[in-house]
């Protein structure tokens, strides 16, 4: 079985995943709304992922603080 700290070095994979995809998703979202003249805004997939993004995180730190085994 993974210990705690297996598992935070495997969230931290998926944190970085969550930040490039946020960063992606940006660059999409100000692309659609140069393309339509309209002021920037958030597409519903880009405020998911940075829900997640926090859980992410969050789950990290309780990660990070358990005890070593």
């Amino acid at each position: 079985m993974s210990t705690p700290a297996e598992m935070a070095r495997e969230m931290e994979t998926v944190n970085r995943a969550l930040s490039q995809t946020r960063t992606l998703l940006a660059g999409m979202d100000q692309a659609d709304s140069a393309r339509e003249l309209s002021p920037p805004a958030n597409s519903p997939l880009r405020t998911l992922v940075e829900h997640a993004e926090d859980a992410a995180r969050l789950v990290t730190k309780y990660l990070r603080g358990q005890p070593r085994t």
